[in-house]
């Protein structure tokens, strides 16, 4: 039950590789490109179907998290397809109960979109990955807040950690929040060790030898 023709039209969609549409200026171009997609291949271009061949297309721009990588990141893909309507990009009318198509300009944007599809790849310029949703609370984003702070290469210069840097790297007053802080230091040091990051263990363990 829930096996359509198009549903397995859509499962067997391949992934591009990311070096061709690493950079495609925008999402939304993107999924301009998947709704003509799917028109082109006769598969009704609704909100569930357009998700999904987006991700499935371009996995790399719509993956759900850094751990969750498999999934499609569906709070993403609404927020894109709403922006393509007229009164934003004007690249697509339509809604989630209804179908959506694409305009004029939408129509243009994808054609080019499938040019550089088949071009960039041959460049050899590829758009480094970002990480997704740096901001949300993830332990892969604890963990690069680590190697991305200031406090952890002064670490890796000097050999050994002043103590006002642990207050510092945490944005709190020295011996405030020492839970929050514990935890952190615990979820992440496990982390790191999954990972084989012993530098990154052994700044963990001077920050815990200071609010221990």
């Amino acid at each position: 039950m829930g096996v359509s023709k198009y549903s397995e039209f859509i499962n067997n969609i391949k992934s591009l590789d990311y070096s061709q549409y690493s950079k495609v200026s925008s999402r939304e171009k993107l999924v301009a490109f998947a709704i003509r997609y799917l028109g082109t291949n006769d598969i009704p271009t609704s909100f569930i179907y357009i998700c999904i061949a987006t991700f499935k297309l371009f996995p790399d721009k719509f993956y759900f998290s850094e751990e969750f990588r498999e999934y499609p990141h569906i709070e993403m893909l609404n927020r894109t397809i709403l922006h393509l309507r007229p009164k934003e990009n004007n690249y697509a009318t339509g809604s989630a109960s209804t179908e959506y198509h694409l305009t004029p300009i939408g129509e243009e944007v994808a054609k080019q979109v499938s040019i550089d599809l088949e071009t960039k790849g041959e460049s050899g310029q590829i758009a480094p990955r970002k990480t997704m949703d740096r901001n949300k609370k993830a332990i892969y984003n604890d963990f690069q807040k680590v190697l991305d702070s200031k406090e952890f290469a002064n670490f890796i210069e000097v050999g050994s950690l002043d103590e006002s840097l642990v207050w510092s790297f945490f944005g709190i007053t020295p011996y405030t929040q020492i839970d929050v802080t514990k935890k952190f230091v615990k979820q992440v040091k496990e982390y790191a060790e999954e990972q084989g990051a012993k530098e990154v263990m052994k700044f963990l363990s001077e920050i815990n030898k200071v609010i221990s």
